[in-house]
């Protein structure tokens, strides 16, 4: 009987330092991320306060006790227009600190560490997707160059949340106890539904994607996808029970309305920055408009939703030609965003969006397994985006997804080259 040997001490010591390489190259990028927020602190703008739904309900929350009075221009009464984490975390802050600009310092500070995180993060990612960090570290550069400061809103710490899902559930799916695992991933895909609704379009396909992969061990898979799904239901239900309680109706959120009427009438902009230079958004919306304030607190959040639908809606079956024209402007600033006050970080934007092009070709070329997980989820995730006004930050959870094929396709063509000199 063959006797079991130990691995050459070789290898080992290869192994060891690509690790060990590996980990340098992925401290560097934190590093590199964490310089590049503090500069970006330093000499742009951030947004935080006064205005911004997510900071008002954080404040009413810490020294009110209710999720409630987003607007700026009227208090509302109980809301469930924005998801409720991230407010929550703000009004942590608020409550122990009570003060707007050392939460705001905070918040800031959390959101630069955040997207360095995620440029460490995409290295990682890039491992589980090609069995190569170097595609990471490319599309990792891409996102330091282009990442914004956001602390108003969510978008910033649920990116690095979702990488970090992906990782976990990716590696603990087949290891045995994977029950903890599978409660440890279900927490964060909780935390993400909670952060933004919308990312269940991005973790629940990587889910079913992990769930084909391991088709060979079905009862485990089965069971693992079971109790990941488990913890954001029951946070999904407890939150829409908080609703139905509050304002009269089983739901997650309800801001369809608001943001369809905003989005879709006759002086609407394809996009925020857009329409910032007229008065239109404001003049439709209750953050801005008293009247849309009042009229909101008549009919409370719910009849306000289901009458603000019914109005798009309206306009957009009698308006189809300029409904169309809004469509495709909201299309093209979707990947290819208006560059506003970062015209620098706008480029670096549209450089990436357009190298993932063939690098998404050369993944199906190379059959590389996730790509049915990505072409999937960039093709359903946008589709909610392109009937509202445009945001970089709407694009966000899905750039990592543009990023890393850019990547790949960019590490593609230095191997090609690097063969081309060797002959």
């Amino acid at each position: 009987m063959p006797q079991k040997t130990d691995p050459a001490p070789a290898t080992v010591a290869g192994d060891s330092r690509v690790a060990a390489r590996n980990a340098n190259i992925s401290l560097l990028l934190l590093a590199c991320g964490g310089l590049a927020g503090l500069y970006s602190m330093t000499t742009h703008i951030v947004p935080f306060g006064k205005g911004f739904e997510m900071v008002a309900i954080a404040r009413n929350l810490a020294f009110h006790g209710s999720y409630a009075n987003p607007f700026a221009v009227s208090a509302t009464g109980p809301t469930a227009g924005n998801p409720p984490l991230y407010p929550f975390l703000l009004a942590l802050l608020f409550r122990v600190f009570q003060s707007e600009d050392v939460v705001f310092f905070i918040a800031t500070v959390a959101n630069v560490l955040a997207n360095a995180l995620t440029a460490l993060l995409l290295a990682r990612v890039s491992v589980l997707f090609y069995r190569d960090m170097r595609p990471g570290v490319a599309a990792a550069v891409l996102w330091i160059l282009s990442s914004q400061l956001m602390p108003s809103w969510d978008v910033g710490f649920a990116v690095p949340t979702l990488l970090v899902f992906c990782l976990i559930t990716a590696a603990t799916i087949q290891k045995p106890r994977f029950q903890i695992y599978a409660l440890i991933s279900g927490s964060l895909a909780a935390a993400l539904l909670l952060f933004n609704p919308s990312i269940v379009l991005i973790f629940a396909p990587w889910i079913g994607f992990l769930a084909y992969r391991h088709r060979n061990a079905p009862r485990q898979t089965a069971a693992y996808c079971c109790l990941v799904f488990c913890v954001p239901l029951a946070a999904g239900v407890a939150w829409g029970f908080r609703n139905q309680h509050q304002l009269g109706k089983f739901m997650i959120r309800t801001n369809l309305g608001m943001t369809l009427y905003v989005s879709d009438n006759d002086c609407a902009s394809s996009s925020l920055l857009a329409s910032e230079t007229d008065n239109c958004y404001q003049a439709h919306h209750p953050n801005t408009s008293i009247q849309e304030a009042q009229l909101l607190s008549t009919l409370g959040e719910v009849g306000y939703d289901r009458l603000r639908v019914i109005a798009a809606k309206t306009w957009m079956r009698t308006h189809p030609g300029p409904f169309l024209r809004l469509t495709l402007a909201r299309v093209r600033d979707f990947w290819f965003p208006f560059p506003g006050e970062h015209p620098f970080k706008a480029a670096v934007i549209w450089i990436a969006t357009l190298l993932s092009i063939p690098g998404l070709l050369l993944m199906v070329r190379k059959r590389i397994g996730v790509t049915t997980f990505v072409l999937f989820v960039l093709l359903i995730y946008p589709l909610m985006y392109y009937i509202v006004v445009s945001d970089f930050r709407y694009r966000l959870p899905v750039f990592w997804l543009s990023l890393l094929p850019a990547g790949f396709f960019l590490v593609q063509l230095w191997d090609r080259r690097r063969k081309s000199l060797a002959k």
